[in-house]
């Protein structure tokens, strides 16, 4: 039996999703391998949508994502006085367009870990922790039987069939693989989302309540989720970029970052003096995280170089689009079940079909994956500052609500209608027989 040593760089959700298809095809052997010290079973709330739901069920994950999902009933928009001015009820899968709230949201760590607990007993699957890579050749495509050379950050060395890149928007992996003088495939495409928690009030609601607040040098939105009794999860939402939160992102400083957020929200009204107090002083708003909004653009065909190949935000990530945790699991599926297609015909992986693969994955990936990217997101255009066009926001959203317009023009359009494809030579598990 033909051997392939894969690695994957990066243990968030894509990675382990990966590890699990992949270790499906016969004799393959799997390194995961993850920066920090341990699983990052941390983050906020996540959700399943559309064909990323199929993916769920197929991977026989669904009771465990039920027993832990977030019960969210809908999303709200509320005035500066708490009133509201618009409810949208989350949409069950297959009934309707996608609303705000999923039928599955779950904190990213749940799913982490859900993800993990797939691989963790099997015996082609190894963890390794608190490393990274440092560099990495490939031997010419003209070679079947070539190798990735890799060489870690603890200076030891290792070949592999197959390299992933899963490490995220800011790969690392991928600029290695496009080499020192490609471009940054990250653009920016608007301001910045940010979240952290705070101990939770009685009046705190159980629906995704946003509210857009007047005045201030940018767009600014504020909003709550709460998925546990004793906390709530505050989300930040601006509009532009901004040098104070640029410079503070850039240097790493959590403090800086805090002062930068609480100066930008400073009168905000609702209860933005609460949340923004709570940032300051609040040991459970340790967990602030902040990201600008953008894409990766990548030219077409070049989510793959010989046996290197991107998946997950690594080759398409477009920030707070509403699929990106959908898309982290179905592209690590599509690029495995083409391996294993050609795997179960020739009984070998040469490079020249590995080539194959990866070519066809990001053929019928790409369509979908980049669907909504070069869309609006949150920007100065598309929210006003004044109370008086704030106002109108309001009714009209208000509106749209009470027609229930979402049912027409939800999340979904054109990536609601893909259906999965059906890899049969993943369906049997070698290492169970």
């Amino acid at each position: 039996m033909a051997s392939l040593k894969v690695l994957i760089v990066g243990g968030g959700i894509t990675g382990p999703a990966a590890a699990y298809w992949l270790s499906r095809i016969p004799g393959a052997q799997i390194t995961l391998l993850e920066r920090s010290s341990q699983m990052r079973a941390s983050g906020q709330q996540l959700d399943l949508r559309v064909a990323g739901v199929d993916m769920m069920k197929k991977m026989g994950i669904e009771p465990a994502v039920r027993a832990v999902r977030c019960k969210e009933p809908g999303a709200q928009l509320v005035d500066t006085d708490g009133n509201t001015k618009a409810y949208f009820p989350a949409a069950e899968h297959g009934k309707g367009k996608q609303s705000i709230t999923s039928e599955y949201e779950i904190m990213r760590g749940d799913l982490v870990r859900i993800l993990y607990g797939l691989t963790e007993n099997r015996a082609n699957v190894r963890h390794v922790y608190n490393r990274t890579v440092a560099n990495f050749t490939q031997d010419d495509e003209s070679d079947p039987h070539g190798k990735v050379h890799v060489t870690f950050s603890d200076g030891r060395q290792e070949d592999f069939d197959l390299v992933l890149a899963a490490d995220g928007t800011g790969s690392k992996t991928r600029k290695i693989m496009l080499g020192p003088d490609a471009p940054d495939p990250r653009h920016r495409t608007g301001g910045y989302i940010a979240y952290f928690s705070v101990p939770s009030e009685p009046w705190d609601s159980d629906r995704s309540t946003g509210c857009i607040l007047p005045g201030g040098r940018m767009s600014r939105i504020i909003m709550t989720r709460k998925d546990c009794p004793e906390l709530t999860r505050v989300y930040m939402m601006l509009g532009k970029r901004d040098e104070a939160l640029d410079a503070a992102l850039k240097s790493g400083d959590l403090a800086a970052l805090k002062r930068a957020f609480a100066e930008i929200y400073e009168g905000g009204g609702w209860e933005t003096k609460r949340f923004m107090e709570a940032l300051s002083t609040c040991p459970e708003a340790g967990d602030l995280y902040c990201t600008p909004y953008e894409e990766v653009r990548l030219p077409e065909g070049s989510w793959s170089r010989g046996r290197a190949v991107l998946i997950g935000d690594a080759a398409h990530s477009a920030t707070a689009n509403g699929y990106g945790t959908s898309w982290g699991l179905i592209g690590p599926y599509l690029l495995a079940g083409e391996l294993a297609t050609l795997y179960e015909k020739d009984g070998a992986l040469p490079t020249a079909s590995v080539v194959r693969a990866a070519k066809e994955y990001e053929k019928i990936w790409r369509p979908v994956a980049l669907s909504g990217h070069g869309g609006s997101q949150f920007g100065e255009a598309l929210f006003p500052r004044s109370e008086f066009g704030i106002s109108i926001l309001n009714w009209v959203v208000g509106v749209a609500a009470w027609l229930r317009l979402d049912q027409y023009v939800g999340l979904d359009g054109f990536v609601g209608s893909w259906k999965l494809p059906d890899y049969p030579a993943l369906d049997k598990d070698p290492v169970s027989e």
